[in-house]
């Protein structure tokens, strides 16, 4: 069974981990998008899925005639495991003069800006420069990388391999379509969320602020949950003082609405067997400080090649028919 951060940290307190199931429970608290992506571990360094690349041609045949011969063709692709973390150390002197508790409070500090990071990797990562990104060639790709780029002033690419999961909206600075947002929906088999920036989400709300299409419920850390004709609504992390997506797009004031199947068998993150690692390291030698180690090796792995789409040149308006 493929689990949710969430749910290994309840596994990590029935274990005894406190820490750790601290840790987890801050990631999942910190991202929206990171505490609902299911998280299998893997054997080994990489993986490995066969992905459809075209399907073969059917077609009548007359009788006596032969049918006419098509084979399907897939692609192999891989995605390795990279390494984030960091380590936190804690003087001494405020250890002696604080207590543990001062400890604590900067352990969580550290996990909440390792939490944001991450999910801020997720949609904006890239180890290869996509369309004008700066590479990071110890990252992964991110969902924008995946999806044509057009990070900043750079310009979104059509063409590749999830091209064809690429919609436009009806202008290159237009309020956003809700019937362009639909079709964008029908791209994706089962979709389970949508991924937007918060001020895409208010004006969504706006415009359907008394519509049966809008619905809301709270998520178990109380936040509430706004969803578009079923299918919640997860809001862009934000890294530091910087949002994953905003209105900053494809060489003008525009954004991008992103539909996504996270699943085991659609969009996913991979990790090593051994999880999230939070080692406790003692006081150093070199100097008087105590040292808490978090390491996690993860990847992100866009398995069904309709795991996600993307709709773009979407302006900071209300939401349109």
């Amino acid at each position: 069974m493929v689990l949710t951060l969430p749910e290994f940290a309840r596994l990590a307190i029935n274990g005894g981990q406190t820490k750790k199931a601290g840790v987890l429970m801050t990631f999942a608290e910190q991202s929206p998008l990171l505490r609902s992506i299911p998280i299998p571990s893997i054997a080994g360094n990489s993986y490995k899925w066969t992905r459809e690349a075209q399907l073969p041609e059917v077609a009548f045949r007359a009788i006596n005639a032969p049918y006419a011969e098509s084979t399907g063709t897939t692609e192999d692709i891989f995605e390795s495991l990279k390494d984030i973390g960091g380590d936190l150390d804690v003087d001494n002197y405020y250890v002696e003069t604080g207590g543990s508790s001062l400890r604590t409070t900067q352990e969580l500090m550290k996990t909440k800006a390792l939490a944001q990071k991450i999910g801020f990797t997720l949609v904006k990562g890239s180890i290869l420069t996509a369309a004008g990104a700066t590479g990071d060639p110890v990252s992964f790709d991110g969902i924008q990388a995946r999806l044509g780029g057009g990070f900043a002033s750079s310009t979104v690419s059509t063409t590749g391999r999830n091209a064809n999961q690429i919609v436009t909206n009806n202008g290159a600075s237009d309020a956003m379509s809700l019937a362009k947002l639909d079709e964008t929906i029908m791209k994706v088999d089962r979709p389970t969320h949508l991924l937007m920036a918060k001020k895409m989400k208010i004006n969504i709300t706006t415009k359907l602020r008394n519509s049966a299409s809008i619905s809301t419920s709270r998520d178990e850390f109380g936040n509430i949950v706004t969803s578009y004709n079923g299918i919640p609504i997860l809001e862009a992390d934000i890294n530091g003082d910087q949002a994953a997506i905003g209105f900053n797009e494809n060489n003008d004031s525009t954004t991008s609405v992103y539909v996504l199947n996270l699943s085991e068998d659609g969009l996913h993150m991979i990790q090593s067997q051994s999880g999230i690692s939070v080692r406790d390291l003692g006081e150093q030698d070199a100097k008087p400080v105590w040292r808490t180690r978090v390491q996690w090796l993860v990847g992100l792995v866009d398995e069904h090649p309709r795991c996600m789409a993307r709709l773009l040149y979407v302006a900071d308006l209300a939401a349109v028919d």
